[in-house]
């Protein structure tokens, strides 16, 4: 079990140092991303990796077989599901296979439905993709996975500080404070910096880790990427995505619009855009 820390942990660094049993991607993934990013690794190479380890392959020939990635017919190997697929989209089924069960729990202090964490996830890393397409930015292929664990300092934060999550759940839902906000007044640093520091230690590209330390506060900084995951997270809680959906809703500065270069009516637009794709995509949600 995660030892239980004390509001004395000064910075984020501080928590991530003193936490044992961190959160952990199995090293499949984790090796599956650096080879990706190698041009001088095959396709057939991806799939030696992820095949060396059965039970996980099962998971993500499961997830390529769903209704989401509308295959004509059944992929059997994952060397099929490369060649098909693409080496980019069988990493984020990789990814998608290894987060499912980290996230497919209650957080004291956060939310008390099992499957928040994960749908909230899941919509974000989803909308982000498809910004990141419609947005035409540098970090395409690496949009889907800052979405989907953008939020990823939570469970960091309600493992260590247990004893305070009441004080946090009472500050978010009656006092009606967002939580980075809240996190902040009780501790010193918010999720967002947990979460990036977390996924450098999982040695996940920089651009990634950056987008999830901004992803509150990207008015802060000069990056489009920032702004794109800010306005996912608000597009997926507008559209019921919400990982605990008793939470008041958190504020949206429409000036992250501006760096997207887009309007509101756009923004309106866009949001349809994002129903439609994550109502095709409910066999990802309801993953087994």
């Amino acid at each position: 079990m995660p030892t239980t820390l004390t509001r004395n942990v000064q910075s984020a660094d501080e928590l991530i140092t003193r936490m044992q049993d961190l959160p952990s991607l199995p090293a499949v993934v984790m090796r599956v991303y650096q080879m990706v990013d190698d041009p001088n690794v095959h396709a057939q190479q991806i799939a030696q990796e992820i095949s060396k380890d059965q039970g996980f392959t099962t998971r993500v020939l499961r997830i390529a077989n769903s209704a989401y990635y509308g295959m004509s017919r059944q992929v059997a190997t994952i060397e099929e599901a490369v060649v098909v697929l693409g080496m980019n989209t069988v990493k984020n089924l990789a990814l998608i296979a290894a987060t499912y069960p980290l996230f497919q729990r209650a957080l004291i202090g956060y939310t008390t439905h099992v499957s928040g964490m994960w749908t909230h996830s899941l919509a974000v890393g989803l909308i982000t993709q498809m910004g990141a397409r419609q947005f035409d930015t540098r970090v395409r292929n690496e949009a889907f996975t800052a979405g989907l664990l953008h939020d990823v300092g939570k469970l960091v934060i309600s493992a260590a500080l247990t004893n305070w999550m009441g004080e946090l759940y009472d500050q978010v839902h009656h006092q009606g404070k967002p939580v980075h906000q809240a996190e902040y007044e009780l501790f010193g640093f918010t999720h967002e910096e947990v979460g990036a520091l977390l996924v450098e230690r999982w040695k996940l590209p920089k651009s990634i880790a950056y987008m999830i330390r901004y992803h509150h506060r990207s008015l802060e900084v000069d990056e489009p990427t920032c702004a794109l995951i800010e306005y996912a997270d608000h597009c997926a809680n507008r559209l019921g995505y919400q990982m605990n959906p008793e939470a008041p809703q958190e504020p949206f500065d429409t000036r992250v619009l501006n760096r997207l270069n887009m309007t509101l009516e756009e923004s309106e637009l866009f949001l349809q855009r994002a129903n439609e794709l994550l109502s095709a995509s409910q066999a990802l949600f309801q993953l087994k």
